[in-house]
Order: structure tokens, then C-alpha cells, then sequence
């Protein structure tokens, strides 16, 4: 079954290379998959100059959610082009794309024209969610909920033995530690909204309200919710709560292609894959893309995480 417009995995990493060199990017190798496929990121350089604050964007940490690869190679060729839309965001920024978080998974989904049960097509080769094998924050706790992850291998959600024990979120966690994100963003499908990380505290609550709402002004068709609760969210092992809480960046999930507009495509999808990713992926490139680039340079503009929850404390040399 033909998985057309989505590029195979061959044609992804072909695709990758010939828009480095517009870009005048460096491609990285930051690890290796459990199948030994190379773990690909781009680094594209400010416009502005060095010294700018870093932006990661992320795709396909599941393997069947190819629409969030080809989201990213959009936006890369949108940056690419001469006087881009995106040259605010170029300017303001060094940006780092990663399309495909799980290759191996991405490979797994092409191979089998994208029939399968969710646990063969969204985890990686040994059947681990990548998005729920992140450390959690200091003190937090594994939630029960269904949806939060599972101790049983075979499980949809199935985190793993222990944080970090896959080799592909081992080497993402490393890379982003290294260079220190101020701003990222992982593309998935397939609900229609935005998901920041899972914050307790006022001030980061506020702010992603706020970055939230950027993104959603920024997008000129079916605008995405924020999908956030203070008090009720809870910590899965998810990428961007590992963002946030362990490496201060303002992080969140988007989740590409609204769930209606899936069942509007599909009441009875032919195929898992045709569940999560549209038939018109250019149509929600064009819609998401502004919304992704107002969010990073809303953030961007916003100071990190740590620095916005210090109290300002009082110069003692000016107390009376």
C-alpha cells in the first residue's frame, strides 16, 4: 500500500541532505538506533550572528506519525527559501531540526505500508513508547493513568525498564542537554492541539498560556487549543516535561491534524497510518508552521524557565 506524499525513509534522509546546503547547515550525527540506523539532527545557523539562543524542533519520536517528518522538512525548505516568511525566526535564533526521532519505527511503518497494531508502529525496535521513557522531574511520581505510561512490555504506552534506557531518547536527552535549548518543540498527530509541558508553578502556567495562544493567533486555518490543567496534569515521561523541569526550556508537544479532521478523512481508516497522517499534509504545513514559528520566538523572547520563577530579591544597599 502506497504511503505517498510521505517520502520513505531513504528519501527523508536524501531530502535532509540536499536542504543543508541552502541552509548552509552541519548535519550531526548525535547517536544510533537499536537497529543501527544514524540519529540525524541539522544545525542551522542564526542569520543574526553567534551568540543566539538555540530552538530544537523534533518530529516522529512514534513511528507511524510520519506527518510531523514531513512538517519539519517543510519548514526547513521554507527556511531555505529566498526572502523566507521564517526570516524573523532565522534571525532570532541557531535552530535544530531532528524529523525523525524513531527511525527504526519510522523504517518499520514504511515497510509494512502502514498496517499494524499502534504498539508495533509507535515504539521503537524493542517496543518501547520513546515519550514515556524520559526522567521524570525531581520528586514526581509514575501516574497510573492508562495513558501515562505502562510497566508491560507489549503495551502501547510501555516505558521501558528505566528512564533513558533506549538508545534513542539516551542520545536526544544528550544532545539537547548540549546545547541548551531555549525554546523546542516535538511535532506528533493526532489531536489538533498544543500540549506544553506539565508546569505547577503561576509564572510558567501564564507563559504558556501565553506562547499557546501565539501559536494558534499565528495559524490561518483550524487553530489548536492548549490542552493544559495546574492541578490535574500529570508526568508521563514525556519529552517536553523533560525539557522544561531538567534542561529549563520552554517546551511543548503539537499535535498535527485535528481529530475530526481525521474522521472527516476517514470514517473507517484502510490503515492505522491513514488514522494519524493526512492525505493533504501540505494543508497542514501551511496552516501549522506560522504557529510553530510564532511560538519559538515567542519563548525565545521570554526568559528561560529558572530565571522567570526567581523571586526578585531586594539590593540590600538600597534598604532604608
Amino acid at each position: 500500500m502506497s504511503l505517498a506524499p510521505y517520502p520513505s525513509p531513504e528519501g527523508r534522509e536524501r531530502m535532509l541532505d540536499e536542504l543543508a546546503v541552502p541552509l548552509g547547515g552541519e548535519l550531526v550525527v548525535y547517536g544510533t538506533s537499536v537497529e543501527g540506523r544514524p540519529l540525524r539532527a541539522l544545525r542551522i545557523p542564526s542569520s543574526g550572528g553567534p551568540g543566539r539562543p538555540r530552538a530544537l524542533c523534533c518530529a516522529n519520536i512514534h513511528g507511524v506519525e510520519l506527518i510531523g517528518a514531513y512538517l519539519l522538512l517543510t519548514l526547513l525548505r521554507r527556511l531555505a527559501a529566498e526572502e523566507s516568511d521564517l526570516a524573523p525566526l532565522r534571525e532570532a535564533a541557531e535552530i535544530w531540526v531532528v524529523p525523525a526521532l524513531n527511525p527504526d519505527g519510522y523504517a518499520r511503518t514504511w515497510e509494512r505500508g502502514g498496517i499494524g497494531r499502534l504498539p508495533e508502529l509507535r515504539a521503537n525496535a524493542r517496543g518501547v513508547d520513546l515519550n514515556r521513557n524520559f526522567p521524570l522531574p525531581p520528586g514526581a511520581t509514575p501516574s497510573r493513568l492508562p495513558s501515562a505510561g505502562s510497566s508491560e512490555p507489549g503495551a502501547a504506552t510501555y516505558r521501558g525498564p528505566h528512564p533513558l534506557s533506549e538508545p534513542e531518547s539516551a542520545a536526544i536527552a544528550e544532545l539537547a542537554a548540549t546545547i541548551d535549548a531555549h525554546a523546542g518543540l516535538n511535532l506528533h498527530s493526532f489531536m489538533g492541539t498544543v500540549i506544553p509541558a506539565s508546569v505547577r508553578d503561576r509564572p510558567a502556567y501564564a507563559t504558556y498560556r501565553r506562547l499557546c495562544r501565539a501559536f494558534a493567533a499565528a495559524q490561518p486555518g483550524p487553530r489548536y487549543r492548549r490542552l493544559a490543567h495546574r492541578h490535574l496534569d500529570v508526568f508521563t515521561g514525556e519529552m517536553e516535561d523533560h525539557q522544561h523541569h531538567n534542561l529549563d526550556t520552554w517546551a511543548a508537544c503539537v499535535e498535527i491534524f485535528p481529530l475530526l479532521a481525521t474522521f472527516r478523512q476517514h470514517l473507517r481508516a484502510p490503515s492505522l497510518f491513514w488514522r494519524f497522517n493526512p492525505r493533504d499534509p501540505d494543508r497542514w504545513a501551511a496552516n501549522d508552521i506560522p504557529g510553530i514559528a510564532a511560538f519559538l520566538l515567542a519563548a525565545l523572547a521570554t526568559p528561560r524557565p529558572r530565571a522567570l520563577a526567581q523571586p526578585v530579591l531586594e539590593d540590600s544597599s538600597s534598604a532604608g
